[in-house]
């Protein structure tokens, strides 16, 4: 049955990409916070 096609827009693709990329961030942002809690002593470990 060829009729059956995903004609969904672009627009969820993007959402996901960005939504990724904000997870990214973040998790470098709290990767970054930890290792210099770490250097500077404050989180002990």
């Amino acid at each position: 049955m060829p009729d059956i096609e995903d004609h969904s827009a672009p627009a969820p693709l993007r959402d996901v990409v960005q939504l990724m990329g904000a997870v990214t961030f973040v998790l470098a942002m709290l990767a970054v916070g930890w290792h210099a809690a770490h250097v500077s002593g404050v989180w002990p470990g």
